[in-house]
């Protein structure tokens, strides 16, 4: 792969929520979680875990809390109701399902927070994305969880983090983006505008 290759593959990384029912052979998803193996962590503690999640009823109790978990929400911010941007219950039955969950415990003490844990996930959540779209798959990372319900579903400790799911499969979509403008992301020495006090 050429530095044009992950270029690319950075750029053309979109969500996609809508999968083919059909099985990811388990070779790629080896591959997959390799990737988020070999992701940084801070200290190199590696706090993240993953849960391949196999079982068609484990699923479907994830699909139920997924539902559950938007309509909840919905109750405060119409943009989770069915019929809102971001209403729709993201698929946990056709696609391959890998939990993400990170130990607090292996985690640095640094003077603001003590979140590498976190970091460290989500490094190895980005890691896997682009692991399964360069093997010609589609994934999306749902974080959005009655969180203390998923850990009991899937058995991990309550003091650990519990991140989301990240499903990847064949998919039937190829959502578009656009990203903001570089000028807009990126200041040179210092935050533009005047100083705080």
């Amino acid at each position: 792969m050429t530095s044009e290759d992950l270029a690319e593959l950075m750029r053309t990384r979109r969500a996609v929520r809508k999968f083919e029912d059909r099985a990811v052979p388990d070779e790629l998803v080896t591959e997959i979680l390799e990737a988020a193996r070999w992701a940084p962590s801070p200290a190199n503690l590696q706090p993240a875990r993953f849960i391949w999640v196999r079982d068609a009823g484990l699923k479907h109790q994830l699909q139920d809390l997924a539902g559950e978990s938007k309509e909840l929400s919905a109750y405060w911010d119409p943009i989770f109701r069915p019929d809102g941007k971001s209403g729709l219950v993201n698929d946990l039955i056709r696609p391959t399902v890998i939990a993400v969950c990170s130990d607090p415990a292996k985690s640095l003490t640094n003077v603001h927070a003590d979140n590498g844990f976190e970091w460290a996930a989500a490094m190895s959540i980005y890691a896997m994305w682009l692991r399964a779209q360069s093997l010609g798959l589609g994934a999306v990372f749902v974080q959005h969880w009655i969180t203390e319900k998923a850990k009991r579903i899937l058995n991990v400790p309550l003091r650990w983090t519990f991140l989301g799911t990240f499903t990847c499969g064949y998919a039937v979509e190829s959502p578009t983006g656009t990203r903001l403008p570089r000028e807009e992301l990126v200041s040179i020495d210092r935050f533009p505008g005047p100083a705080h006090p």
